[in-house]
């Protein structure tokens, strides 16, 4: 933890003079504290600054004990310091004014009034120290936590962005097996549109892309699916809205596609999927709507939508809206997405 010294010095100062000014308030009231000349003025002031600094050591010096003892929780060492130095700090100033008042007046030392006037102040300055120290010290520790944070967070954002790639990888490898397997002519436009994807995916490391970006990915993406079949499979893709004013984080939406050419009706003939993303404002609303086999049981299942739904909670807490319904003959996604921070 760092101490904060000139913090510390700049508060004293102003915690100093403001009890310094309070002391002197009755009499200011009532109009008795008045100067006599200027060599008075001069003998107060080095009288405070000296009174001052002795104080700012003392305050200093249970500040460094507190900085010491209390993050390891060695609470007899805090106290037993503490304690000590109060110790002596009051045998210090008793022995000061004893010569001050003894050994050069000659005026008898009045302990009460020495107890009176210094007991107070010492417990106002060990009171100061430790307050300024927890204030520091919880600050830093909030601080130290939010970085944790940050720092979880990213990593597990990372985990669950690496997650993806193979997840994806497996699922395509899987459909040119089938065209090389085949021998047919769309093999080497398949390797060729999924070379494109993987360096979208392993070379773009970026937080956050243009929404347009991710579009162009899923639109790629649809033509590689589309190379499984003699005949381009109908989809029905519709996008409106200022695409480029938005950004998101990279392969957010291509999970609902992917999962929905996984487990959906594929069909060669009818609109079997329809995807529509309209941008307004700030807002997104992303929809992914596909026929499906009715014995297919377990649509929902699988990598890539739970991948989605932690990275959105750990982006977009309380600004999203995730609506995801399976019925008998269709499958259903909305996401309303807030982009405003």
């Amino acid at each position: 933890m760092k101490k904060n010294l000139w913090p510390l010095m700049g508060a004293f100062i102003v915690f100093y003079m403001l009890v310094h000014v309070s002391g002197h308030l009755p009499g200011l009231l009532r109009g008795k504290w008045t100067l006599v000349d200027e060599r008075s003025f001069t003998v107060q002031l080095l009288s405070m600054v000296t009174d001052m600094s002795i104080s700012f050591l003392f305050v200093l010096s249970t500040y460094m004990v507190m900085h010491k003892y209390y993050p390891n929780r060695k609470y007899v060492g805090l106290f037993l310091n503490i304690g000590l130095l109060i110790s002596v700090a009051f045998i210090s100033c008793f022995l000061t004014s004893y010569v001050a008042t003894v050994a050069l007046s000659r005026d008898p030392v009045r302990l009460n009034l020495f107890f009176r006037n210094n007991v107070l102040i010492y417990i106002l300055n060990t009171i100061f120290a430790m307050v300024f120290y927890f204030f520091t010290y919880t600050r830093q520790k909030e601080l130290e936590q939010k970085e944790l944070a940050l720092q979880n967070r990213t990593s597990e954002l990372s985990f669950l962005r690496s997650q993806v790639n193979p997840h994806f990888l497996f699922n395509n490898l899987n459909t040119i097996y089938s065209l090389v397997y085949h021998k047919s002519e769309q093999a080497l436009p398949a390797i060729s549109g999924l070379s494109e994807l993987l360096r979208y995916m392993l070379y773009d490391s970026s937080e956050k892309i243009e929404l347009e970006q991710e579009i162009s990915y899923i639109e790629k993406y649809i033509s590689l699916q589309q190379l499984r079949f003699e005949n381009p499979v109908a989809v029905n893709m519709k996008v409106t809205g200022n695409v480029k004013e938005m950004k998101v984080p990279p392969l957010l939406l291509i999970p609902f596609v992917e999962n929905a050419f996984k487990h959906g009706d594929v069909s060669e003939t009818k609109e079997w999927l329809w995807i529509d993303i309209n941008m307004t404002g700030a807002e997104l609303i992303f929809s992914c709507i596909n026929t499906k086999v009715s014995k297919n049981k377990d649509f929902t299942g699988g990598i890539g939508i739970d991948n989605v739904m932690k990275r959105l909670e750990l982006l977009f807490k309380g600004r999203y809206e995730l609506d995801i319904r399976d019925n008998e003959h269709q499958f259903t996604v909305k996401l309303d997405l807030n982009n405003e921070e």
